[in-house]
C-alpha cells in the first residue's frame, strides 16, 4: 500500500506547477511591470521635452509711415533661435534621467513584495497539504479501529457505549478533514488565481523552502534602495556641473527690415551673462543640501531597516525553536505515548475515552505545529520584502 501511495504521490507531482512558475505567471506583478516599463519611456519623453531649446521664433509687421514729402508701407521680418552652449543640455538630460531611473528602481520594491507575497500563499499552501495527507493518515487508521470494534460488538466483545464513543470520534475526525480540505482548496485557489493558470492545476510544493535556525541574507540586502540612493546622488553632482557654467546659451536673430525706399539687414546675438545673476549660486546650493540630505536620508533608512530585521530574525529564531520542540514532542506522543495508551487499551487497562483523548492530544499538537510554522513562513518573506529579496 504504501509504493502505490508513494507512486500516486511521484505521479501527481510529474507537471504539477512549481514555485518559479507561480511567480513568473504572476497577473499583478506582470502588469506591474508593463506599467513601469511604459512609465519609464514617459518619464524620457518628458526629459527630451522639458530640455529642449525655445522653437524657432518667427516675427513679422507691416507698418504705414507718412512724413512730408513721403509716405508709404514698411515691412519687417525676422528670426530668432535659442542655442545650448557646450553639454549643458546633455548634462540636464542626464540629471533628469537619472533621478526618473531611481524612481523606476524605487517601483520594483513593489514587484519584490508581490513576489515575497505570492511565496507566503504558496507555502501556506503546501503546510495545509501536508496537513491533510496526515489527517486523512489518521483518519485511516481509526477507521480501521472502528472497523474492528463493530465486530467485536457483533460478537458481544464489547459495549454500545463504547462502540457509540467511537463513532463519535470518527465522525468528528472525518468533520475535522472535511474541514481541512476546504481550507486547502481555498488556499490553493488564492494562490492560482493571482496567476494565468487553471484553477484545477496541481501545485508541487516540491520546492519549499526549509525551515532553519538561522536565515542568511547575503549581499543583496537593500539592492534596490541603494541602486535608487546612488542614482539620486549621481544626479546631485551632475546637476553641481549643469550650473557650473559662465555661458550656458546664445539666442542668434537676424532680420529684414523695408523702411520706404531703405533696405535694412540685421544680424544679432544675445549672451546671458550668468555672473550678472546669483542664480547658479543657488541652484548650486540647493544640490549640495540636497545631497546631504540624500546621504543622511539614506542611512537612517538603512538603519531603520536593520533593526527590523534583526526583530524578525530573532522572530525567526524562535519560531524555530518552538517548531522543533513541537516535532520532538510529536514524534516522542508518537512513538511512546501513543503505544502505550493502544497497549493498554487493547487489553482493558484503560478506558475507551482515554484512549480517544490520546488520539485527540495527537491532533492537537499537529495543529499547533501546522499554525507554528505557518507562522515561521508569514515571518521569514516579511522579512525578505524589508530586505528587497
Amino acid at each position: 500500500m504504501k509504493y502505490i501511495l508513494l507512486t500516486l504521490v511521484l505521479f501527481q507531482t510529474v507537471g504539477a506547477v512549481t514555485l518559479d512558475e507561480v511567480l513568473e505567471s504572476a497577473t499583478q506583478k506582470n502588469l506591474m511591470n508593463q506599467a513601469i516599463q511604459k512609465e519609464g519611456f514617459a518619464l524620457e519623453s518628458k526629459n527630451l521635452a522639458n530640455t529642449q531649446t525655445a522653437p524657432l521664433t518667427f516675427n513679422q509687421s507691416l507698418s504705414r509711415a507718412n512724413s512730408v514729402g513721403i509716405s508709404g508701407y514698411e515691412h519687417e521680418v525676422s528670426l530668432s533661435k535659442e542655442f545650448k552652449l557646450g553639454n549643458v543640455q546633455a548634462l540636464e538630460q542626464k540629471q533628469n534621467r537619472l533621478n526618473n531611473e531611481a524612481h523606476l528602481i524605487e517601483q520594483k520594491k513593489y514587484l519584490v513584495n508581490v513576489d515575497n507575497y505570492l511565496k507566503n500563499l504558496y507555502h501556506q499552501y503546501c503546510l495545509d497539504r501536508k496537513y491533510v495527507e496526515n489527517s486523512e493518515e489518521s483518519y485511516e487508521k481509526f477507521l480501521m479501529l472502528h472497523r474492528k470494534k463493530e465486530r467485536a460488538f457483533k460478537h458481544d466483545e464489547i459495549a454500545k457505549t463504547e462502540l457509540l464513543q467511537i463513532e463519535f470520534e470518527k465522525n468528528r475526525l472525518n468533520t475535522t478533514l472535511e474541514n481541512s480540505k476546504r481550507k486547502e482548496k481555498s488556499s490553493k485557489q488564492q494562490v492560482l488565481s493571482l496567476t494565468t493558470f487553471d484553477g484545477s492545476e496541481l501545485l508541487s510544493c516540491q520546492d519549499i523552502y526549509p525551515i532553519v535556525e538561522e536565515v542568511v541574507l547575503g549581499t543583496e540586502v537593500f539592492r534596490l534602495s541603494q541602486q535608487a540612493y546612488e542614482k539620486r546622488l549621481k544626479s546631485t553632482q551632475t546637476g553641481l556641473g549643469r550650473y557650473n557654467k559662465n555661458i550656458e546659451s546664445i539666442e542668434v536673430s537676424m532680420g529684414y527690415t523695408k523702411e520706404l525706399e531703405t533696405d535694412i539687414y540685421t544680424l544679432g546675438v544675445s549672451v546671458p551673462l550668468n555672473f550678472s545673476s546669483k542664480k547658479s549660486e543657488h541652484e548650486r546650493a540647493a544640490l549640495m543640501h540636497e545631497s546631504s540630505a540624500l546621504t543622511l536620508q539614506n542611512e537612517q533608512q538603512l538603519t531603520d531597516k536593520k533593526y527590523e530585521i534583526e526583530v524578525l530574525k530573532s522572530r525567526l529564531y524562535g519560531d524555530f525553536k518552538s517548531i522543533q520542540a513541537q516535532e520532538k514532542d510529536i514524534n516522542y506522543y508518537l512513538n511512546e505515548i501513543l503505544p502505550l495508551m493502544k497497549k493498554s487499551y487493547d487489553y482493558a487497562e484503560s478506558s475507551v475515552l482515554e484512549y480517544l483523548l490520546s488520539q485527540h492530544k495527537l491532533h492537537t499538537l499537529q495543529q499547533e505545529l501546522l499554525e507554528k510554522q505557518k507562522a515561521y513562513y508569514s515571518t521569514l518573506f516579511q522579512l525578505y520584502s524589508i530586505s528587497e529579496i
